[in-house]
């Protein structure tokens, strides 16, 4: 696991920063090539609409200027083996986000492959910080209003610094957690790295 922005690693606990709030573009429409553009669900009844965290994620989307927008998923549809069937497309395409603790109660949102395991003290050594955990699903709730592997990058009441896995950047969609587990949304890699102010890292 290694740092692969400019070819070289932070600062250590440089990561461990929120990302400064800017004011968002102005909302674009989905361009040739983008997420929507490319036959993915774009905005549609999403049952969850009426959950905070999801609406706040679709929010801040439409706010971004993002290319996609949140896609409801039935209930049969839990964890990424489940969304990559329904939606028809590799389990590798399909995020989910995990939050994990560092020194002085420093959080890390982290985006991760469906296909990825996510070993905390191996991201730790590449954060340049002592210690990673993962934090419990009831905090994990109470920071983010959303459950464990649901969280979403964007729309966060908590800024967070965020991680998003390489591998992600292989694939012209990516679907990432929108805050509920049957809440996505469809995005480009080089997109999701804007949206979230997020930071790209190898995880294996």
């Amino acid at each position: 696991m290694r740092w692969t922005t400019a070819g070289c690693a932070p600062a250590a606990g440089d990561l461990l920063v929120a990302p400064p709030t800017t004011a968002p573009p102005a909302t674009a429409a989905p361009s040739a090539g983008s997420p929507s553009a490319a036959g993915a669900p774009t905005a549609g009844p999403v049952h969850e609409d009426g959950h905070p965290a999801v609406a706040a994620t679709g929010r801040a989307l439409a706010d971004l200027g993002a290319s996609g927008r949140v896609v409801h998923l039935p209930a049969a549809a839990r964890g990424p083996a489940a969304v990559a069937r329904h939606l028809g497309v590799p389990v590798a395409a399909v995020a989910r986000s995990a939050l994990l603790r560092g020194p002085g109660d420093q959080l890390v949102l982290v985006i991760a492959s469906g296909a990825h395991e996510l070993f905390p003290p191996l991201l730790a050594a590449v954060l340049g910080v002592p210690s990673l955990e993962a934090v419990t699903e009831a905090e994990t709730l109470r920071r983010t209003g959303s459950p464990p592997g649901s969280t979403s990058p964007v729309g966060l009441a908590e800024p967070l610094p965020t991680c998003v896995d390489v591998t992600l950047a292989v694939h012209p969609v990516v679907w990432v957690p929108a805050g509920h587990p049957r809440a996505v949304f469809p995005t480009r890699y080089d997109e999701l790295l804007r949206l979230a102010a997020a930071h790209p890292v190898e995880l294996g």
